[in-house]
């Protein structure tokens, strides 16, 4: 199983940069960005394996707790590989074309992400990436404005977009590179 990690400790890193920002907003925007980083960039994987009965064709996956079914990258039955047109991805269920004639294994290669609310990520994440996430949390809470909003920073704003832009595209290359 996954060791997963804190968000909280990249709220350290992005709540001066955006004082007098409050640490809750700090919070969801780094949850808002993890989630858009790990469905564009693919990179949490796992790999789960489920057994689908005779007669399903609806195959429920059990995934890490906070964690949501991004995209699936492969899925094969008693060790064989299906072609994409054999199933779909309905919310965290593999939908299957057939129903299975029998008990079947259920082996699904799946880039997950986190679920809107979630406050943990995998740890490797974290460590390889948690820098660009602070990037993507910055630009969101910079480019705020408001009455209010005393952490508007349309310059600084633009800059982080573009560091949180690049790292996606390094982390799709590399997600891809795999």
């Amino acid at each position: 199983m996954v060791r997963m990690g804190s968000l909280d400790i990249l709220v350290r890193q992005v709540l001066p940069q955006v004082l007098p920002c409050p640490r809750g907003m700090v919070l969801d925007a780094l949850q808002a960005v993890a989630k858009h980083f790990c469905e564009q960039a693919a990179v949490w994987r796992e790999r789960i394996e489920e057994t689908g009965m005779q007669g399903e064709s609806d195959i429920p996956l059990t995934l890490p707790s906070g964690s949501r079914l991004s995209m699936v990258l492969g899925v094969w039955l008693d060790g064989n590989k299906l072609v994409p047109e054999d199933y779909r991805k309905e919310g965290n269920t593999i939908c299957l074309r057939t129903v299975l004639p029998r008990e079947c294994s259920v082996v699904v290669d799946a880039a997950l992400c986190p679920s809107r609310l979630s406050e943990r990520l995998p740890e490797q994440l974290i460590e390889a990436w948690g820098d660009v996430l602070a990037y993507g949390a910055q630009a969101r809470l910079k480019a705020m404005s408001g009455q209010h909003v005393a952490w508007t920073d349309a310059a600084g704003a633009q800059v982080a977009l573009e560091l949180y832009n690049e790292g996606v595209a390094r982390a799709r290359i590399r997600a891809m590179s795999r």
